[in-house]
């Protein structure tokens, strides 16, 4: 796991360590393999898979704009599929443990709910002068399946999120759809 570590940008490391921490009991009691599947929807510039991994049916991708890597990103689109965790937490507890993680490593996030269900969030964050992180925002949308909890999340290297990327990636983020694979 060290290695997949070494290859993400900056916050997205301490990101993926607390999704990974929080989700990691609920899904070893589980062994769950993949039921579902989603497409991620990107606006009209070439993007290319930068970085994937699927074990036990977890899935991570990271897509990244064509010349760019999950290294050395200006903007990314990620996308997330955590089977069996719609039996072990909620929608609510989930974004919950994603803004105590995160003001754990930047205290100063400013964090805003933007939508909420009963099977659906979608939720924006932006930090600025935290040290050691680059500068950065995101919006996320969390939907919750009968085969477990997706989550799409657009990120950009820039605080706060430019209201025109914000607009067009909530319609986005909005836009995909979960298929159950046969």
């Amino acid at each position: 796991m060290e290695n997949v570590f070494k290859r993400r940008g900056d916050f997205m490391k301490i990101k993926v360590l607390a999704i990974v921490l929080f989700v990691g009991l609920a899904l070893f009691l589980f062994n769950a393999y993949a039921a579902e599947k989603a497409v991620p929807v990107f606006d009209d510039r070439p993007w290319k898979l930068g970085w994937s991994q699927n074990n036990e049916g977890r899935v991570y991708e990271e897509y990244v704009l064509d010349g760019e890597t999950v290294e050395n990103w200006s903007e990314l689109v990620s996308i997330q599929f955590f089977p069996g965790l719609n039996k072990n937490t909620n929608p609510d507890i989930f974004e919950a443990s994603q803004k105590r993680n995160l003001s754990s490593v930047c205290p100063s996030i400013n964090w805003e709910s933007l939508y909420q269900s009963e099977d659906e969030r979608i939720w924006k964050w932006s930090i600025a002068g935290c040290q050691g992180q680059s500068d950065q925002s995101e919006i996320a949308r969390l939907k919750r399946t009968d085969e477990g909890f997706h989550v799409w999340h657009y990120a950009i290297k820039k605080s706060p999120l430019p209201p025109e990327k914000e607009t067009t990636w909530l319609e986005k983020l909005k836009s995909i759809e979960v298929t159950k694979i046969e």
